[in-house]
């Protein structure tokens, strides 16, 4: 291979590594088969939020089968940070519900969430 042939390979390996997608980036966050969703809860001090987020999702058989489960992300710490910050998430409490593919709904309203999982179990 020729000089200019292995450096457009490199530069062209380079781009594709440093061009990582969104879907990508929400990997780790997201719920792990079709039909189910994750919510995340990222605070910034301890609030009743996360009981009533649990409370919901025990209240009913048809929410458990679909909430694969609630992550909780206190910012205060600095791995939850960088996890908020790949999200974009700037303002807490925040939550944020993902299916298998991407996220569905970012709220700071707890109410949107119940409302979603409502439609979502009729």
């Amino acid at each position: 291979m020729n000089k200019m042939k292995k450096i457009s390979l490199v530069i062209f390996l380079v781009i594709l590594i440093g061009c990582s997608t969104k879907e990508d980036n929400l990997t780790p966050f997201l719920s792990d088969s079709e039909g189910t969703f994750m919510v995340h809860l990222f605070n910034d001090h301890r609030t009743n939020l996360e009981n009533e987020l649990l409370e919901y999702m025990n209240s009913s058989d048809k929410l458990l089968r679909v909430m694969k489960g609630i992550q909780l992300y206190d910012v205060g710490t600095e791995d939850n940070q960088l996890r908020a910050e790949q999200l974009e998430v700037n303002n807490f409490p925040t939550m944020i519900i993902t299916n298998n593919k991407k996220i569905i709904v970012r709220t700071q309203d707890i109410q949107e969430v119940k409302d979603f999982f409502d439609k979502v179990i009729q």
